[in-house]
C-alpha cells in the first residue's frame, strides 16, 4: 500500500507541473507570436545594441544591427520529437557588410543560421543553439 500512495503522489506531481507549464506560456505557436509583432528586438547579453527584426508574413526577413542591413527568408520547422523545439532557418540574401552590433562586417549573403525557439511568453522568445533548450543566450522582445 505504501507503494501505492508514493505512486499515486508521484503521479499527482508530474499532474501538477505538466498544467502549471501549459498554463506558463500562451496558446500561439512561437512563429505565431513573431508574426503577430512587427518589430523585434534581439538581446544580447553584455552590449547595449540591440538588433532589430522584422519577421513577414512573406517569409522574408529583415534584420538591422548597428550599420548593417541584411535582408533574407526564413523557414519555420516543427519540432521533430515532442521534447525538441521548433526551429527558424534564416536564409541571408543581401547584407551592407557595415559594422553590426559585434562589430563585424563580414558579408552574410549566401549563408544561413538555424535557431530553435523557447517561447517564454508573447513577450520573450528566446533563440536557442540546441533542439533541448539549454543553451539560449538571445532573446527577442517586442519593440515599438
Amino acid at each position: 500500500m505504501r507503494l501505492g500512495w508514493l505512486s499515486l503522489s508521484l503521479m499527482l506531481s508530474i499532474t501538477t507541473h505538466a498544467v502549471a507549464d501549459s498554463k506558463s506560456t500562451s496558446a500561439s505557436s512561437p512563429l505565431q507570436t513573431l508574426l503577430q509583432t512587427k518589430n523585434w528586438g534581439l538581446v544580447q547579453p553584455g552590449t547595449m545594441c540591440i538588433e532589430q527584426y522584422q519577421f513577414l508574413p512573406s517569409g522574408e526577413v529583415l534584420i538591422q544591427s548597428n550599420k548593417e542591413r541584411v535582408s533574407g527568408t526564413y523557414s519555420y520547422l516543427e519540432k521533430q520529437q515532442g521534447f525538441e523545439l521548433p526551429a527558424v532557418v534564416i536564409n541571408f540574401k543581401t547584407d551592407n557588410q557595415q559594422p553590426d552590433c559585434a562589430g563585424n562586417s563580414e558579408n552574410q549573403a549566401g549563408t544561413s543560421t538555424t535557431n530553435f525557439i523557447k517561447k517564454e511568453s508573447d513577450q520573450k522568445v528566446y533563440f536557442c543553439l540546441d533542439s533541448l533548450g539549454k543553451s539560449c543566450p538571445v532573446y527577442l522582445r517586442p519593440e515599438r
